[in-house]
Formats: C-alpha cells, structure tokens, sequence
C-alpha cells in the first residue's frame, strides 16, 4: 500500500519542469522574437532603398552677367544638371520660342525689342513673367520641370540706339504639372502679363 503514493509523487515530480528547462524555454522564445525583429527591419531596409526617392522641386537661381544682358541660370541641388530649356514669353511681346541646350541663361536681346513694343512709352522697371521648361537630370534619372518666373529688369540708355532692357534676376511664380504644355503654360503668362499691365 505504501509503494502506490510513491509512484504517484514521482509521477507528479516528473510532470513538473525543471528550472533549467524553462530557463531554455524562455531563452528559445526571446532568441525567436529577436530574429524576427532582425529580419522585419532588414526588410524594411531593403523596401527604402528599392523605394524611389522624393525628389524637391526644381528651382532655378540666375546670377548677372554681361552688365545685365544675360542671366546665367543653375539648377538647385548639387546632383541636378539642366540639359535642355524652352523659354515661353508673353504673346503682347510677339516673339517666338526659344531652345536652350546644355547652356542655360536668359538673354535680353531675346525679348528686348519685344518687350519695348509692348510697354511703348512706359518703359519703367518691372517684372516679365517668363515660362521655362526645364528638361534635367536628378541623380541620373531624366526629368521636367514647367514654371512660370518673373525676371527682373531696369532700363539701360544707350547712346544712338533704343533703351534696353537690364536684367536683374528671377523669382519663381509658380509651378504647372508636368503633364502641362507649352499652349497651357503660354495662356498662363498672357493672364498674368494682362494683369500687370492691363491695357489703355
């Protein structure tokens, strides 16, 4: 009679884990949790890289040139390179298109016979609103760019010839989707040129 409660606290002491065995239980469950968190940040990792970067706008800066007849034009960000311009002017200027490759800058002599007719005896110094397409690499990769900007200009006398304009920089407007035109960005410029200089 007396073997049967021995058996039955053996049976008991051998259901129990032993102190050792949780310890390797715990120590198996925290080195599982932390190969998990290894390898979701790994793959976090791996999706940013893959993950086309967010790229800021492009904004052009001018610096003077020529005593005011040209503004020489760079691209924001060390890793930007501006391969072609088409520069949109205001139909009151009456004065085509003009394409830039691989040299960008504004001249005045574009424009400056333009830009007298439409103001006539009001020559002062102002604001033209300008639309640039800018075509350029980021990184690399190819991309376009469709603002308006205001140059900046004064008036120079020149003996026996016409006043021309003196160019003093740009300001950016505003920008256009890239899915704009030139027929969208030129009726733009026209809004904008009429409310600065309405006409009679």
């Amino acid at each position: 009679m007396s073997e049967a409660p021995a058996t039955e606290a053996a049976k008991r002491r051998r259901r129990w884990l032993t102190f050792g065995e949780i310890a390797t239980v715990l120590a198996l469950g925290l080195s599982a949790a932390s190969f998990w968190d290894s390898h979701q940040d790994r793959v976090e990792t791996r999706a940013a890289k893959q993950a086309p970067a967010a790229t800021a706008p492009l904004v052009l800066t001018a610096t003077v040139e020529d005593e005011g007849n040209e503004l020489r034009l760079a691209a924001s960000g060390e890793d930007r390179v501006i391969q072609t311009q088409t520069m949109v002017f205001p139909s009151a200027l009456g004065v085509g298109n003009t394409e830039i490759v691989g040299n960008p800058r504004i001249e005045a002599g574009w424009f400056a016979g333009g830009l007298r007719s439409a103001l006539g005896d009001a020559r002062k110094p102002g604001r033209l609103p300008i639309g640039i397409i800018s075509s350029y690499t980021d990184n690399g990769v190819l991309r376009q760019d469709i603002a308006i900007y205001d140059i900046g200009h004064g008036w120079r006398s020149r003996f026996l010839q016409s006043d021309a304009p003196k160019l003093e920089g740009i300001t950016l407007v505003n920008r256009l989707s890239s899915k704009a035109d030139a027929k969208a960005l030129l009726k733009r410029l026209d809004t904008r040129w009429s409310k600065s200089h309405p006409a009679g």
